[in-house]
């Protein structure tokens, strides 16, 4: 028989005055109740970013390994595809946080609301990132009740949805595409959709700071030909550019019939990390644009099961012997020379009009 110890009154009833650890299993449940009709959008707006900024951090500074899940897990059990997930990793660094991403993405869908991040966040077993977020979610949910009418049928949602890159929205996402104009040859977004009733075809240049010659030569030819064909070039529209960026290369990148890279040894080294974007280069929307548009066009390529459909590329002759050498995405193997322009020009104009 083992002596019993003393007993301290006062000690055991501070005891039952501290509050033990809380059951984060209950604490979210309840959470994903309260949060179950509310667009996980509202993260993105003013009050829910203390909540967004603690699950970027939290997430984003986890190394994956036998303890922790880290974001792309998250990613996964948000409903992204390892191509999204890989896209995020290689070509968005130093753009936003991994996690800010993954959230992008999932608040693309309709039907994404907060409590489907609270359940994969437990599955996962990170009960650590919910126990910091908890008060915060908490917060947020009363203040969007008492500003919003909220039912068990319908999903409170802010104004509007934060636009993600063309690679982060869900394949049978359909985006809203805004009018706009067209003239002499210089196409802009507005209105794209009508453009083919007055072009032969639409295209987008995407180059370099060393191919910007080649890209006046060629725009000049493509406008002057019969149908003529319309031409995007992205510093040709900076105003639409500095306002809304991304959103516009994501639409027009859509709609045009052909991108076309043309390929020199400035914007192979820039596609293939070699160097990085220069403080000159953020004065040049196109050079500083080439890996955001060679994302967009990586993705539609495993979409479309490996198969390029619209990448036709150019290259000065200058640089052919560059190309030749050079280690090329499959979507690049379809050039042809400056000096046969002609060529390249019935070739697009034949393939459009075979469509």
């Amino acid at each position: 028989m083992f002596a019993k110890g003393k007993f301290d009154p006062e000690l055991e009833k501070l005891r039952r005055e501290v509050d033990g650890p809380p059951n984060l299993d209950t604490v979210t449940l309840n959470i994903e109740r309260a949060a179950s009709q509310i667009h996980a959008s509202y993260l993105f707006e003013h009050n829910g970013r203390p909540t967004l900024q603690k699950l970027c951090l939290l997430l984003s500074s986890t190394a994956t390994g036998k303890t922790y899940s880290g974001w792309q897990e998250f990613a996964t059990y948000m409903g992204l595809t390892m191509e999204q997930i890989r896209c995020i990793d290689y070509d968005f660094k130093g753009l936003q946080d991994p996690t800010y991403y993954v959230l992008l993405a999932y608040v693309q869908n309709v039907e994404a609301t907060i409590d489907r991040i609270l359940s994969a966040l437990q599955k996962m077993q990170r009960f650590d990132v919910i126990n910091r977020i908890k008060d915060d979610i908490y917060n947020l949910i009363n203040e969007i009740s008492q500003n919003t009418r909220t039912n068990e049928s319908t999903i409170s949602r802010p104004n509007s949805i934060p636009r993600a890159p063309l690679v982060l929205t869900p394949i049978n996402f359909i985006q809203k595409v805004q009018g706009n104009t067209v003239d002499s040859g210089h196409v802009t977004q507005d209105n794209l959709q009508k453009a083919p009733q007055s072009y032969g075809c639409i295209v987008m240049l995407t180059f370099a700071n060393d191919g910007l010659e080649t890209v006046q030569h060629v725009a000049k030819i493509f406008r002057s030909k019969k149908p003529k064909i319309g031409v995007l070039i992205l510093q040709e529209q900076e105003n639409y550019v500095y306002s809304r960026a991304e959103e516009f290369i994501d639409d027009c990148f859509k709609q045009v019939n052909f991108i076309i890279p043309i390929l020199t040894q400035g914007y192979i080294e820039r596609v293939n990390n070699f160097n990085k974007t220069s403080a000159e280069d953020q004065n040049k929307l196109d050079a500083k644009y080439i890996k955001y548009i060679y994302s967009l066009l990586r993705y539609e390529y495993v979409r479309n099961q490996c198969i390029n459909y619209r990448v036709r590329c150019i290259v000065p002759d200058k640089d052919v012997n560059t190309v030749v050498k050079a280690y090329l995405h499959p979507t690049f193997q379809a050039w042809f020379r400056e000096s046969d322009i002609d060529a390249f020009v019935e070739n697009i104009l034949l393939q459009k009009c075979s469509k």
